[in-house]
């Protein structure tokens, strides 16, 4: 339903934790029951929503285009992709699922957008209900790059899926 086909903008990829840089959202984890929830959905094998992820190559060309903000972040993320060199994707979202995932030693399904066409695919599954919930999608494609350079100028900081559900399990708020 979602593998990129030959001029659509949208493919679905299984990406491993540490090819995600995932939001500065924990703690607190907001939700343990859609945690579980989606735990339960992966231990038994049920098909889980994929995330929305955008190639970090795209991100950080656009993040180079507002050259006041980019330098106060800009040597973080240099350091960060150098001590991380399989990251690979930005999250838009979707930290319930991809813990749930990576506890589990699965996969995390991701479906990877690029341009507005993307973003156009995504509403539209939305809309016909084949995925729902979708935090970080924007209008388009700027206002949805926009929305991580916002998060990131505030922040400052990064860290992939894997770290950040490393963490989770740290302070006890979801096990393996």
């Amino acid at each position: 339903m979602f593998t990129k086909a030959p001029g659509q903008q949208l493919e679905k990829k299984s990406l491993n934790a540490n090819q995600l840089i995932a939001m500065i959202d924990y703690p607190p984890l907001h939700s343990p029951e859609a945690f579980a929830s989606y735990r339960e959905k992966f231990k038994a094998g049920e098909s889980v929503e994929p995330l929305i992820a955008v190639p970090a190559k795209i991100v950080i060309e656009y993040l180079k285009q507002n050259q006041v903000r980019y330098a106060a972040y800009k040597v973080i993320l240099a350091r960060f992709l150098e001590d991380h060199p399989a990251a690979a994707f930005f999250m838009t979202g979707g930290k319930h699922r991809s813990a749930a995932a990576t506890i589990l030693g699965l996969k995390i399904p991701c479906l990877i957008i690029e341009n507005d066409n993307g973003v156009a695919k995504v509403h539209s599954l939305m809309k016909q209900g084949k995925i729902t919930g979708v935090p970080g999608v924007g209008d388009n494609f700027a206002d949805t790059i926009q929305e991580l350079e916002d998060h990131y100028f505030e922040h400052k900081r990064f860290w992939t899926m894997e770290e950040k559900t490393r963490l989770m399990i740290e302070n006890g708020d979801i096990s393996k």
